[in-house]
């Protein structure tokens, strides 16, 4: 089947009018989630990516270090990768789907599979970069409280 062809017959299995491709690469909405689907010609795949957000200040701290354990063989991602965009600086989950191996349905469920994934991702990053500005936050406070006590007003 080809990437048109694919499409054509998701849009019809799932009743979503108007999608179509524009320069091999379709974008939709699930549930909140912007998904872009591409024609990967030199693979012959599908390439089904959504962003999981922008990068905490220590980018390559903690969640660096989960992305990469969760590539590892692909199991704690679902057969998705996490990556960056190079194009936004966000944080993506990205999956390939060979075309001989598609149809609607297994479309549609790569997608929603990706779209899971990419929440509990998304859900991941928010705890880290909370973590990360509480951190910041008593650093500042521990700051700001030891110069009140070096600033003579209180003598320790």
């Amino acid at each position: 089947m080809e990437f048109k062809e694919l499409i054509a017959a998701f849009a019809a299995k799932y009743a979503i009018e108007g999608l179509d491709s524009v320069d091999d690469v379709v974008e939709l909405d699930v549930d909140g989630s912007r998904v872009e689907l591409l024609d990967d010609q030199q693979t012959r795949s599908v390439v089904v990516c959504t962003e999981i957000g922008q990068p905490p200040p220590d980018a390559n701290g903690e969640f660096g270090a989960m992305m990469l354990k969760a590539n590892f063989m692909l199991r704690a991602t679902d057969g998705a990768t996490l990556c960056q965009n190079p194009e936004t600086g966000a944080y993506a989950l990205v999956r390939q789907l060979p075309l001989a191996l598609a149809d609607a349905e297994s479309l549609g469920a790569g997608i929603e599979s990706l779209v899971n994934q990419a929440e509990e991702w998304r859900r991941t990053l928010a705890g880290i970069r909370y973590a990360e500005e509480a951190r910041a936050e008593e650093t500042e406070g521990a700051s700001d409280h030891n110069g009140l006590l070096s600033s003579g007003f209180f003598h320790v």
